[in-house]
């Protein structure tokens, strides 16, 4: 069984019951005659072998958060088998009912595992029609084919017979690809002839799309005029089920409120005029000036430990490094402390050093570590100890600084808007500000530890939508 209108009502007025607090809520537009929480559960980097996103997605269900978004390719799947194992684990145990809550799933992205099979498929009558190949590890599709394809293995994974809301994942990657816009909007058509044939089969109940595109400027390459697919959907069927469309938007990315590209009215004010539900996504990752701003609040340390820990800590690494095996050609994962030398000073992007960290320099130092003789044990032990210590201090001084802007960033809301001064986050002043524009059914955020879940629910009383949009567009000149 899918959400049903009763159910999502009556799951808030249970909530208020255990908790004593009422949840911010909206409808999902007008089409669904759902009721949504304000605030949904972002699925993007939650993984089923995390007992802490597990238990976060179990809290969010249970303090009155009852919608959750997620895709097929996060986390090659594993983000759709914790949400399907949780769900069923507290519908089974009778703690949530499947029709009190909304289930959002993504089509497009061809990665991981389906880009493996994909690949396998070439060349035979196996093969999905209309692949998108647009870099060599992500290739994208919307063809009905590789659509029923998803959506059987999204149900599996999700443990459910009916998905609520299926999304098509970022289309516009075929308009980056060089696609033409006639052929573009032709493929969304194909694409919404079949979802309207899943709705009847029963194993999805609405649809829509999802795209970064939705709120840029309409002289854009790239851009997805949500007027066109409107047209589209209602020319083939006025009795249609694209119900539902998802967008970035963030204090820095705030097209979808102030951009009038839609018949000179925002995505926003268009949504909802036309009965569409709206979902935020990035409320925190924001894209400004090419760079990626996590717009939250960072630990703290003590800034004299780091900086005279560092340069000692630094030094040491880096006369082991001389005693590598192979000096001076050894493997280059055990130059990491003579780079850093190179490139301290101008370091200054957590976020940037975070992914360098986790997907570049400790999987090479283990890789080079697990290769080395044992006569090489007692330098390697050394070694591993030392680089552990000066990549940690790396990390809590750039977390230092992430933190100095995210509390001048915090200041300078507060100065704008006196009433955002309760918050104590700045991620909680950021979302009051979203939380002013009743056209947004849902902001999803990224809720990977329960601290997260009772940060983002207790953020306190959205400004008023005319002080909200004003705090936008200064910073949107400030930006400039």
């Amino acid at each position: 069984m899918p959400a049903t209108s009763n159910g999502t009502r009556s799951y808030f007025d249970r909530i208020q019951k255990s908790t004593g607090k009422a949840t911010l809520t909206n409808p999902l537009g007008t089409a669904t005659n759902l009721t949504v929480s304000r605030i949904g559960f972002g699925g993007y980097r939650v993984h089923e072998f995390e007992p802490e996103h597990r238990q976060a997605l179990r809290d969010a269900l249970a303090k009155g958060i009852n919608v959750i978004d997620t895709s097929s390719t996060y986390t090659d799947g594993a983000s759709e088998r914790m949400v399907g194992d949780v769900t069923r684990e507290m519908i089974e145990q009778g703690t949530l009912a499947r029709e009190e809550f909304v289930l959002v799933t993504k089509v497009g992205y061809v990665q991981g595992s389906n880009l493996r099979e994909a690949k396998e498929r070439q060349g035979t009558a196996r093969a999905f029609p209309d692949m998108v190949e647009f870099q060599q590890d992500v290739w994208h599709n919307i063809s009905p084919q590789f659509l029923e394809d998803q959506i059987t293995k999204s149900l599996e994974r999700l443990k459910t017979d009916s998905i609520d809301v299926l999304l098509l994942h970022n289309p516009e990657y075929f308009l980056k690809a060089g696609g033409s816009r006639d052929v573009y909007y032709a493929r969304i058509e194909k694409a919404f002839r079949h979802l309207e044939t899943e709705c009847e089969r029963g194993r999805i109940k609405y649809y829509g799309i999802s795209s970064n595109t939705f709120p840029e400027v309409e002289s854009r390459s790239d851009f997805t005029s949500l007027v066109k697919v409107l047209e589209i959907a209602r020319s083939i069927s006025k009795g249609h089920r694209f119900a539902v469309v998802q967008l970035p938007f963030n204090i820095y990315e705030a097209g979808g409120a102030l951009h009038l590209n839609n018949n000179r009215e925002s995505v926003f004010e268009y949504a909802q005029k036309n009965g569409l539900g709206v979902l935020t996504n990035r409320p925190f990752n924001a894209y400004a000036k090419g760079r990626l701003s996590r717009l939250t609040s960072f630990p703290t340390h003590d800034e004299v430990e780091i900086k005279g820990g560092l340069h000692q800590t630094l030094g040491r690494a880096i006369e082991l490094e001389k005693r590598a095996p192979g000096y001076p050609k050894a493997n280059k994962a055990f130059q990491w402390a003579h780079a850093l030398r190179e490139n301290l000073s101008e370091m200054d992007d957590l976020l940037q050093w975070r992914e360098a960290l986790y997907q570049q320099i400790y999987p090479s130092i283990r890789q080079a570590l697990s290769r080395l003789p044992s006569d090489q044990q007692v330098w390697a032990n050394d070694y591993q100890t030392a680089i552990s210590e000066l990549l940690k201090l790396v990390t809590s001084d750039l977390e230092n600084l992430a933190q100095q802007k995210s509390q001048l960033l915090g200041e300078q809301l507060s100065a704008q808007s006196p009433a955002l001064a309760d918050s104590k986050s700045l991620s909680q002043k950021v979302l009051r500000i979203y939380e002013a524009f009743p056209q947004i059914s849902t902001i999803l955020v990224g809720m990977r530890t329960p601290a997260y879940v009772d940060d983002v629910l207790n953020s306190g009383a959205p400004l008023a939508e005319s002080s909200a949009r004003e705090a936008l567009m200064r910073l949107q000149r400030f930006r400039s």
